[in-house]
C-alpha cells in the first residue's frame, strides 16, 4: 500500500477514533448500545491509525485488529442460528472471518485473499528492502 493511502486511510480512522469517543462521552446522549461499545469502536479506529502511521507495528496491530473483527463474525454467526441472518453471517465469515482469523494468527494476509496484494505493493517491498540495509 502506498505512502499516501496509508496516510489518508490513518487520518480518517483518527478521526472516526475522536468521534466515538466524543459520542460515548457525550452525557446528552442515550446511546442504544451503551458507552463501552463506542469506547472499543473508539480503540479500533485508533489501532488502524498507528498500523497506518508506524508500519513497523503491523506484526502486533495487524493481530488485533484481525482477531477483533474473526471474534465479532464468530459472535454474529452464532446470534444468527436459527435466524434469517444465517447464511449472510456464514458468508461473512468465509469472506471476512477466516482471513481475519489467519492474519491474527500469523500477522500476515493469506496469500488467497484477494486484498493480500494491496499489503505486498512494489512500493512497500522497495521500502522494506531499504529499511534493513
Amino acid at each position: 500500500m502506498s505512502k499516501g493511502s496509508r496516510i489518508a486511510i490513518g487520518v480518517v480512522a483518527l478521526l472516526c477514533s475522536l468521534t466515538f469517543l466524543f459520542s460515548a462521552i457525550n452525557p446528552d446522549s442515550s446511546i442504544p448500545a451503551g458507552p463501552p461499545v463506542f469506547y472499543g469502536l473508539a480503540i479500533l479506529c485508533f489501532i488502524i491509525a498507528i498500523a497506518c502511521f508506524f508500519p513497523k507495528s503491523h506484526p502486533f496491530t495487524l493481530r488485533i485488529i484481525g482477531a477483533t473483527i474473526c471474534v465479532a463474525y464468530t459472535a454474529y454467526l452464532l446470534d444468527s442460528i436459527g435466524s434469517p441472518n444465517f447464511f449472510r453471517a456464514l458468508m461473512g465469515s468465509f469472506v471476512f472471518g477466516i482471513p481475519s482469523g489467519y492474519l491474527a494468527i500469523t500477522g500476515k494476509s493469506p496469500t488467497w485473499d484477494a486484498i493480500s496484494e494491496g499489503f505486498k505493493s512494489k512500493q512497500n517491498n522497495d521500502n522494506d528492502d531499504n529499511s534493513s540495509k
